[in-house]
């Protein structure tokens, strides 16, 4: 999707580019440095018009990177539940998936409501999707699986509430797509326990559900590329913002025993030796999850497989073989991808 298919739908009309890049700058400061005041930018038409022409275009790129990297196509069997979905940019993205989509969306803000309803209006305007203020005015779920997405929310609100949120929706699925960031993997691996504890299983990015193996003050993410339109590239650059290349935490849970995503996580990937690639992954041992650092050695590799050896990301799944046993515990392995 193009800027230009949104810009029409926003409930304040910007008099230049120049001034849409200064209201996204803005934003991005209190994301970053000012977070005491991160709700701020839901109080102004301006704010809330930027927040949703740049994550309005991006996130439809975003939407559909994770789900290919989980493995899901759409969430067509579903009633999906947008929690925090602010202006509606993930249930855009959802509906750009499939136009047909169930969508129920979650937002305190009037704001943001009202710029949800707009957009949706403007660019799908026979969706099934209806806004509320509050979880207690969200009908119970009927016969239709219900899977709920925290896209960007999560991160804003407290863990009691992100419980609550879950419990009182009964859902039967839930995805989180959060910034990939060490202050929010630390919520998130106290949300997985009480997940895995509330009968959720992990199916993606751990192997298991067991207990997560990365040490207290480390963290864990995972990495996107996606390719955007002209005009949203270039309004990408005028922010100085990468959203071709994004990391994130990334999450998804089901009360269904399905098993999880197949192969080992790449959990980090460490600069290129001469004779191999250095990454930890963490994968299942003798039915625990466990980090286990690799060299993946290029012997026996052509140059493109090298290349794309050296591609592999923060979440990536890889298969291998173990050829040695270094005395550093360091796995000597070769690629089967």
């Amino acid at each position: 999707m193009q800027l230009a298919d949104l810009t029409p739908h926003l409930i304040y009309k910007f008099k230049s580019e120049s001034e849409l890049v200064d209201a996204i700058l803005k934003i991005s400061e209190r994301f970053n440095f000012a977070r005491d005041k991160i709700d701020e930018y839901v109080l102004s038409e301006k704010h809330v018009a930027a927040y949703t022409c740049f994550y309005g275009a991006t996130n439809i790129a975003k939407l559909k990177a994770c789900m290919d990297k989980i493995g899901l196509k759409d969430f067509s069997e579903c009633e999906l539940v947008d929690i925090g979905c602010g202006p509606a940019t993930f249930s855009l993205a959802a509906l750009s998936l499939n136009s047909e989509q169930k969508i129920i969306g979650l937002e305190s803000s009037k704001l943001m409501r009202d710029q949800a309803a707009k957009l949706l209006k403007g660019l799908f305007p026979n969706s099934k999707t209806n806004i509320y203020e509050s979880v207690e005015k969200i009908p119970k779920k009927a016969d239709q699986k219900r899977v709920g997405l925290f896209g960007h929310s999560a991160n804003e609100m407290e863990i009691e509430l992100i419980k609550k949120i879950i419990t009182k929706l009964d859902l039967d699925g839930v995805l989180f797509i959060e910034p990939g960031t060490k202050y929010f993997f630390e919520k998130m691996r106290s949300i997985r326990s009480w997940l895995v504890s509330s009968n959720y299983s992990v199916q993606y990015p751990c192997a298991g559900s067991g207990a997560c193996p990365v040490p207290e003050g480390d963290w864990c993410h995972q990495f996107i590329k996606v390719s955007h339109e002209h005009d949203v590239e270039r309004l990408c650059q005028l922010v100085k913002k990468d959203r071709r290349l994004m990391p994130l935490v990334l999450h998804c849970y089901s009360k269904e025993n399905a098993n999880p995503s197949k192969g080992k996580l790449v959990q980090r990937v460490y600069p290129p030796l001469k004779f191999a690639t250095s990454m930890d992954i963490c994968h299942l041992e003798q039915g625990e999850l466990k980090l286990q650092p690799l060299e993946v050695v290029y012997k026996g590799l052509s140059k493109s497989q090298i290349k794309a050896l050296q591609k592999i990301l923060a979440g990536d799944k890889i298969e291998f073989e173990v050829i040695k046993e270094l005395n550093n515990g360091v796995r000597r392995v070769a690629w089967s991808n």
